[in-house]
């Protein structure tokens, strides 16, 4: 049996997310490791149900084991995102694929397109449109468009591509030997709000916790049933649950202390501390301080990670443990393979994380 590595937030694991389980399982005759992130996701705000909660859903659904994605790169952006969730697979060191879901469902161009990124003209280009005061991912877009051929500019415009190209990017950087998989996602398209008779995208199941049938058809049933009993006991969260909390703190802060926090630049500490006293809600501020450079999911990130003391420096730095959350009878198997070739310590608590360093 090959060990294959998948990448997600499984917030929560729906009907997609165990067609991607099954084709891996059955395509690649593979155990399935997910690296996951915890309690706070990547567009910068809480999980809606907790960590093992999502844990437990996914392993009854098929995941082998699921292995945390730590915080500093959970709520970071893409490049970030995928470093730490590589990382965390290379430091296993028993993994011989690496699978994701995919809008093309072609390997070739996203690996065609990472190459493309890494060309000093298309890095000049860059710089050269991130000038015009736009986006990251636009100004990306508009250089790649310049150098590329039509099929791999295209592959940008698409979330789930755009991701997988940053896992091969991260396996590179890492030098990781692994092969990698595009699985075609089926359905409908990420953040979509339209539904088939049994897909629908994560963002629309999270809009109504308090209407568990409407999620019940694009749910397996083990997932549904955690979802339920989560949501029925109200163990669930949302951002606006830590709306005063993060105002509060906003005011508390500094520009000095706000710009030790990832992606902070060109003054927009000032911007966010400013719109933090003038203003009572995270809405309020957030559309005070947007701008065409500063989407919305950035700027939460960037103040959620300033609440919860995430720094730049923090960010940047490899994965100090691997932290397991859930895991079937195979999972503990591949566990006790990797408990012979794993780069860093394998740890189930945070007592253990203590003993290893001020930084795990």
């Amino acid at each position: 049996m090959q060990i294959c590595g998948v990448v997600a937030e499984f917030n929560p694991f729906h009907n997609g997310h165990e067609h991607l389980i099954n084709t891996i399982k059955q395509k690649n005759d593979a155990f399935v490791v997910a690296v996951m992130s915890g309690n706070f996701v990547q567009r910068g705000e809480p999980a809606i149900i907790s960590k093992f909660a999502r844990a437990k859903a996914a392993v009854l659904s098929g995941v082998d084991l699921v292995l945390e994605l730590p915080l500093p790169y959970s709520i970071s952006t893409a490049m970030y995102f995928a470093n730490g969730a590589v990382d965390v697979l290379n430091s296993l060191g028993i993994i011989d694929i690496i699978c994701f879901g995919s809008e093309s469902g072609d390997i070739a161009p996203l690996t065609a397109a990472a190459s493309l990124l890494k060309k000093p003209e298309l890095i000049e280009l860059l710089k050269q449109e991130l000038a015009k005061g736009i986006t990251f991912a636009a100004a990306r877009q508009n250089a790649f468009e310049k150098i590329s051929p039509f099929t791999e500019s295209a592959i940008l415009e698409n979330p789930n591509d755009t991701l997988a190209i940053e896992y091969i990017l991260a396996a590179e950087r890492l030098s990781m030997k692994t092969e990698f998989k595009a699985i075609k996602r089926i359905g409908v398209d990420h953040d979509s709000a339209i539904k088939t008779d049994t897909i629908c995208s994560a963002s629309e199941l999270r809009k109504t916790p308090s209407l568990l049938d409407l999620k019940e058809p694009f749910m397996p049933k083990a997932s549904y049933e955690v979802f339920a009993e989560e949501i029925s006991a109200k163990h669930y969260s949302s951002i606006y649950l830590l709306d005063r909390a993060m105002v509060a703190h906003l005011r508390t802060l500094t520009p000095e202390k706000l710009r030790l926090v990832p992606d902070i630049s060109e003054g927009l500490e000032n911007r966010i501390i400013t719109a933090a006293n003038n203003f009572s809600s995270m809405d309020e501020i957030l559309t005070a301080t947007k701008s065409k450079r500063y989407t919305h999911a950035r700027l939460r990130r960037i103040i959620l990670s300033s609440y919860l003391g995430v720094t730049a420096e923090l960010q940047k730095q490899s994965v100090p443990y691997i932290r397991v959350l859930g895991m079937n009878e195979n999972g503990a198997k591949i566990l006790s393979l990797a408990s012979k070739r794993a780069k860093v310590p394998l740890i189930a608590s945070l007592k253990e994380a203590e003993k290893i360093s001020d930084k795990a």
